[in-house]
């Protein structure tokens, strides 16, 4: 009888610990992220969800990748289909749609107030709707403009302050630098495609000249700038870029970001405006370059302009649907702890939410990261209308784009610009 007695609590215990084996192999959380398509973003992602996992055997992450550009057409499909993941990307140009939509939880519901206090409060606003928290903050990318370290000190150039300082040294660095007759070497990567990436680069520049794509009057009711003098000095000034001083290289309206990065990686332009996310993907694709990149705020127009920069804050949102949130929350939290922060920041760039660590020695002291760190003393938020998108990613780049190619003057452009955001008002 003992001997039975032993058998069945031996047998008991193993069938327990099986369950509990079972048990820890259990979860997956889903996570739909655009960065992990990048590098070197996939390499430090991947090292941070395997120190999660190893923290959280309960928990596995199943990390799919789609690219950003891509992401706003999938995310509103995969959620009229119910097909949502548990966790996905969100960015400020499309919260105001995740909050008309439904699909994103109320982060106040998930997370304590002391903790949402501990992120960088202008970060945390990009991504809140009428109060509401849609997304939890990852990382920032506030803007300025990358450039040739080297370039500039042979040539005896220091970064501009004024949009004429920086054409002067375009200028002075557009050149044929093998003496064959053609130019080679352009002062500017200019993005002006019709997508995200050049939308959200021209509103910095458009604001730069002292207009608004999109702002409250006194009244409270939202109104542009785009067909005012300063919104058409910038659209003349960004275009003649091109058409006039010819500056850039050849074809900018086929130049997203991942061309522009490649034309900085192979030394064919100077400067590019971008946010310290693209340090890590030059020097991981042209190790040479490590020590010659550096970053000034983007300059302002002489006349009633002033420095601008946007935050870029770029976070996850919780699907409502998922019955995975505490999960979701922890994942979330580990990704921006100290530890993860850290090493997201020296393998990338992207510079961290959490007060704290953005006035950590790591941070501030990095040479290649001083500019972007000063741009952030000039940080404006962004509207998060749900129609904002549209203005960035369409309204403003068919604007510029008409401009460059002849089919319609500055004014022309303006005017149809203004229309169409107007009438984007007037309908939400």
């Amino acid at each position: 009888m003992k001997l039975r007695s032993n058998v069945k609590i031996v047998l008991f215990t193993l069938v327990f610990v099986l369950f509990s084996i079972m048990s820890v192999q259990a979860v997956t959380l889903e996570v739909m992220d655009s960065v992990i398509v990048e590098s070197p973003e996939r390499e430090a992602l991947l090292q941070i969800i395997e120190n999660f996992e190893e923290e959280n055997p309960d928990i596995t992450i199943d990390y799919q990748g789609v690219p950003m550009n891509d992401a706003y057409a999938q995310i509103p499909t995969l959620a009229t289909s119910g097909a949502l993941p548990d966790v996905y990307l969100a960015t400020l140009d499309f919260i105001g749609t995740f909050e008309d939509m439904g699909i994103a939880t109320d982060l106040r519901d998930v997370f304590s107030q002391e903790y949402l206090d501990g992120f960088n409060q202008n970060s945390l606003s990009e991504l809140t709707v009428d109060g509401k928290v849609l997304a939890h903050p990852f990382f920032v990318i506030p803007m300025g403009v990358l450039y040739r370290i080297d370039w500039f000190e042979e040539k005896g150039l220091t970064p501009p302050e004024t949009w004429e300082e920086f054409l002067d040294i375009a200028n002075e660095l557009t050149e044929d630098t093998n003496g064959d007759g053609s130019v080679d070497r352009w002062g500017f990567a200019m993005l002006a495609s019709r997508d995200g990436s050049g939308g959200s680069r021209f509103i910095q520049i458009f604001r730069t000249f002292g207009g608004y794509e999109l702002r409250l009057n006194d009244e409270g009711e939202y109104v542009t700038d785009v067909n005012t003098p300063q919104g058409r000095n910038a659209f003349e000034f960004f275009t003649e870029l091109n058409t006039e001083h010819e500056v850039v290289p050849p074809g900018p309206m086929e130049v997203s970001y991942g061309e522009a990065l490649n034309l900085m990686v192979t030394n064919k332009t100077a400067m590019m405006v971008t946010g310290p996310h693209s340090i890590g993907g030059i020097i991981e694709r042209n190790p040479e370059l490590d020590g010659k990149i550096g970053a000034f705020p983007l300059p302002m127009a002489q006349d009633g302009g002033k420095h601008i920069s946007v935050l870029n804050t770029y976070g996850h949102a919780i699907n409502p649907d998922s019955d995975k949130k505490e999960e979701a929350a922890k994942f979330l939290k580990f990704l921006v702890n100290d530890e993860s922060a850290l090493l997201w920041n020296e393998m990338t760039g992207r510079m961290p939410t959490r007060t704290g660590l953005l006035q950590s020695p790591e941070v501030q002291d990095r040479p290649d990261l001083a500019g972007f760190v000063e741009a952030m003393d000039y940080a404006e938020p962004l509207p998060t209308v749900s129609y904002y998108s549209t203005i960035m990613t369409d309204i403003l780049p068919s604007a510029y784009q008409s401009i460059i190619v002849g089919q319609a003057t500055v004014e022309e452009a303006a005017e149809r610009a203004e229309e169409r955001i107007i009438s984007l008002i007037e309908e939400n």
